[in-house]
């Protein structure tokens, strides 16, 4: 199985503005699909919330959640400050199908094979 990642540059950095849509991918969505994304969120000198996104971010982590596409737009991220005066910026990011997602992450946790972190299994 393969998961085909949508974001036109998944290790650019990218500095999101607070209230307004940033793209991070050229590639448009289709209506009523349903995709993953996760990219590495970088947050310093306050706290914010992601459109779409559950929690409130104020540090350096990774982030994931699911999302049905109601318009065929590429992806954008927008972030609303929730306090202080955040810098927000973006990397090594993944938009693909749910499903897809789905589908190889079963296939990987039934194997048994990865610790959870980078390295296989001795």
């Amino acid at each position: 199985m393969m998961v085909t990642n949508l974001i036109s540059n998944p290790r650019a950095n990218v500095t999101l503005k607070p209230g307004e849509y940033t793209p991070i991918s050229t590639i448009g969505k289709q209506i009523g699909v349903a995709y993953w994304c996760t990219v590495w969120l970088d947050v310093s000198g306050g706290s914010v919330t992601l459109d779409n996104c559950p929690d409130t971010f104020s540090k350096s982590q990774r982030i994931g959640w699911s999302l049905t596409s109601t318009n065929a737009n590429p992806m954008s991220l927008r972030y609303r400050v929730v306090s202080g005066s955040p810098t927000v910026k973006v990397w090594n990011m993944v938009l693909c199908e749910l499903g897809e997602y789905q589908a190889n992450k079963a296939l990987l946790d039934g194997l048994n094979f990865f610790d959870g972190d980078t390295m296989p299994r001795a």
